[in-house]
């Protein structure tokens, strides 16, 4: 796997490479990087030329130069494959890189293949108010922002929630790295979906191409019963929807079981 910089008119862009052949653009989720994917990488390169990029203000790329939106990272993401020469590509998203993913195939279709979207969740209904709570409470600890502090003890709260999903110890100390690059501004990442009102619901049936959800059943944004209604429903919402299940995944799938999760992609690939 190789690493590159390539230069768009926000900063410079890191990423990461390997194969040949057609493109397939990796997104990863918030407060992370193309490091996402490193074990991924690997498996998608047998047959296409796999790539992953640092949105700005993640990673090794630059800050981006004022609080970015959802549609802002989207032209980041066209800006590359321009300064790359990708003309067209199927994308993969996880989390904040499905959202991003949306908005390109949606503002611009003509640059993308297919679609794969994983860990994406629809927000609960009316009914569902006890569930929505927690989603905001948990909002409150996971996604404020976290301020650099004399005594160092904002590095033990990057720590903390890089220790929230039961990851082993040598994943969780990746996952807590990926914070202290992305700094204090790394949070707003997040706050392009939990503060607006940006909906999966409003936004799907706008997508155009073949696009796959993907989800694994013990995502932690997500009730373990509700999963497969989750993504069965979503896929309906899609115009060229279909999904697939990944049983015992858990939230950072593509970390922790990265055979299963390249597996489903190229069986909807082909």
């Amino acid at each position: 796997m190789k690493r590159a910089y390539t230069d768009i008119p926000e900063g410079q862009l890191h990423y990461r490479f390997e194969g040949e052949g057609e493109p397939l653009l990796l997104l990863h989720c918030a407060v992370r990087s193309s490091a996402e994917y490193n074990r991924v990488i690997p498996l998608l390169s047998k047959q296409y030329r796999a790539i992953a990029m640092d949105f700005l203000g993640h990673g090794e790329s630059d800050q981006a130069p004022y609080q970015y939106q959802i549609l802002d990272h989207a032209k980041t993401v066209i800006r590359f494959m321009d300064s790359l020469g990708i003309k067209r590509t199927t994308i993969v998203g996880h989390h904040l890189g499905s959202v991003v993913a949306i908005e390109i195939q949606i503002k611009w279709p003509s640059r993308v293949d297919k679609l794969i979207l994983s860990g994406l969740g629809i927000p609960p209904g009316p009914g569902e108010a006890k569930r929505s709570k927690e989603i905001e409470d948990f909002e409150k600890t996971f996604t404020a922002a976290v301020q650099i502090k004399k005594d160092g003890s904002h590095l033990m709260e990057w720590w903390r929630r890089a220790d929230l999903w039961g990851d082993p110890p040598e994943l969780m100390e990746e996952r807590f790295l990926e914070y202290v690059k992305a700094g204090p501004r790394g949070e707003e990442a997040h706050w392009t979906t939990t503060k607006t009102d940006w909906n999966p619901e409003v936004r799907l049936p706008l997508v155009t191409c073949p696009t796959l959800i993907l989800t694994g059943t013990q995502d932690e944004h997500l009730k373990p019963e509700a999963v497969k209604a989750n993504a069965a429903k979503m896929a309906k919402l899609l115009p060229k929807g279909e999904y697939a299940v990944i049983e015992n995944g858990p939230m950072h799938v593509d970390v922790r079981m990265p055979k299963e999760f390249a597996s489903a992609i190229l069986n909807f690939l082909r």
